[in-house]
C-alpha cells in the first residue's frame, strides 16, 4: 500500500532516507550544533540585538557590556524598562538615540532606567528578565565611567 505515491517505487523512501543520512553526516542536526556549543563552553549569541546610537565611547562601552554580561536588554518577547521610560515620556516607541549624543547623556539615562529596576512602579511582570536588565544596565554604567 502506498501513500501519494511513497512506498510504490521505492524512490521517494530511498531519497528521504539518503537526505535525512546526509544531513546527520553533515551535522546539519540543529541539537548537533548546539551540543558542539555546549562542549566548548559557549553561548549562543543572538545575532539580532538593538544597538542604539550614540557617540563612539558610548557604544565601545554598549558593545563591552553585551561582550561580557551577555545579556540582550532588548529581547523581543520583553518590554524593556528602557521603552517603557521613553513612552512615559511622550515619545512613539524606542528611538535608537535614546541614550542621547555624549556620555553624560548615557549616563543620565542609564541612571534612570537603574532607578526604575531597583524601585518599579509595579511588580515586574518578568522578574528574571528585569534582574537581567538591571545586571546589563549596572555594567553599562560602569563601563562609561
Amino acid at each position: 500500500m502506498s501513500v501519494s505515491g511513497i512506498g510504490t517505487t521505492g524512490y521517494p523512501i530511498a531519497g528521504y532516507e539518503t537526505r535525512k543520512t546526509e544531513g546527520n553526516v553533515a551535522g546539519g542536526n540543529f541539537t548537533d550544533v548546539i551540543n558542539k556549543a555546549a562542549t566548548k563552553n559557549e553561548t549562543p549569541k543572538e545575532t539580532n540585538v538593538f544597538r542604539p546610537e550614540s557617540s563612539d565611547e558610548v557604544m565601545q562601552a554598549w558593545d563591552k557590556t553585551l561582550a561580557e554580561t551577555g545579556i540582550n536588554p532588548f529581547p523581543m518577547n520583553r518590554i524593556s524598562t528602557a521603552l517603557v521610560l521613553h513612552v512615559e515620556s511622550g515619545r512613539q516607541g524606542l528611538s535608537s538615540t535614546f541614550l542621547g549624543d555624549n556620555v553624560g547623556s548615557a549616563k543620565s539615562m542609564t541612571e534612570k532606567i537603574i532607578h526604575r529596576l531597583e524601585n518599579p512602579l509595579t511588580p515586574a511582570a518578568n522578574p528574571y528578565f528585569a534582574g537581567q536588565e538591571l545586571i546589563f544596565y549596572k555594567k553599562f554604567l560602569e563601563f562609561l565611567g
